[in-house]
């Protein structure tokens, strides 16, 4: 399948786009082991056309996509429950640890996600410890209305 790139002059694409990049919580759903969906709510931070989450590397969800790569993100509906937006997609689990990617990442999820890393009481180095596996989400298609 060909990863898809959202194009900012379509306007429901665009707007796709500004919610992926504001947005705090997602739901990342997999094909759990037992043929059933799983889905979890998961910090996310959207650069360059994907999605990349930091998960503890035992978690349901890192097992259920070593054995299947194929996944959803799904935002939040908004405030009136009609703001729908779900990526279809695969998934990569990068064979570096979280820490490896910081010069890329660890700046803009910082910038998004540090105030919630205080409010669990974490430091940075127990973020990144514990959630030491990424998730690099690559859409194949857009759900929107």
């Amino acid at each position: 399948m060909t990863a898809l790139a959202l194009d900012a002059s379509n306007e429901r694409e665009a707007k796709a786009l500004a919610r992926l990049r504001s947005e705090e919580i997602a739901w990342l759903g997999t094909i759990g082991r037992d043929g059933f969906p799983h889905a979890v709510p998961v910090w996310f931070l959207w650069q360059d056309d994907v999605a990349y989450v930091f998960c503890q590397p035992a978690s349901a969800k890192i097992k259920n996509l070593r054995e299947n790569p194929r996944a959803m993100l799904h935002l939040e509906a908004g405030d009136d429950g009609e703001q729908l937006h779900v990526l279809q997609g695969t998934v990569e689990l990068s064979p570096e640890p979280t820490v490896d990617w910081l010069d890329r990442l660890g700046g803009a999820y910082l910038a998004k996600y540090a105030g919630g890393i205080e409010r669990l009481g974490w430091t940075h180095d127990r973020m990144w410890a514990d959630y030491s596996t990424v998730v690099i989400f690559r859409p194949h298609k857009l759900i929107a209305w």
